[in-house]
């Protein structure tokens, strides 16, 4: 929820009152992805701090088409949820180990280009697809944009 509430709450909507929504939200993302995941933890790779970018992007994505934080706050806590606890991915937050008492358990033996190795399902070159599927599917679902609100002066952000 901190995140969400930091990177797609007051921070994107301020710098989009400045600079526009996109490239609010590119360089939001990019803050999230490399500096917070990629330079913050030594063992991430490119491929997770990219992934973790484009994931924060189809974030700030929904932030734009519902209007409200909800839908990232809940999709943020339920992959979080389903890769550590449910599935017991690693994490390099848990130094490249799984969760203790994870639900199932999940043997990672493949590649580490396959499975994300250490890093866990972010640092896997399949989460591309993933977020690309995502983010079609939500575009196309939901059409109408949201954020942010009109309102009653000349100033809008397209």
């Amino acid at each position: 929820m901190f995140e969400e509430l930091v990177f797609r709450g007051y921070e994107l909507f301020t710098l989009a009152t400045g600079i526009r929504f996109w490239p609010a939200a590119v360089l939001l993302s990019a803050v999230f992805g490399f500096v917070l995941h990629y330079a913050m933890k030594p063992d991430e790779t490119w491929v997770d701090g990219l992934s973790v970018s484009l994931m924060a992007l189809f974030l700030c994505l929904t932030v734009r088409r519902t209007g409200n934080l909800w839908f990232a706050i809940g999709w943020h806590f339920a992959f979080n949820f389903g890769a550590l606890f449910l599935f017991g991915f690693p994490n390099t937050g848990n130094k490249g180990l799984p969760l203790p008492k994870h639900f199932f358990e999940a043997g990672i033996q493949e590649p580490q280009w396959l499975t994300g190795g250490p890093t866990g399902a972010e640092g896997s070159l399949f989460i591309f697809p993933v977020i690309l599927i995502l983010s079609l599917a939500f575009h196309f679902r939901f059409k109408a944009v949201r954020f942010p609100p009109k309102s009653g002066s000349d100033r809008t952000i397209p």
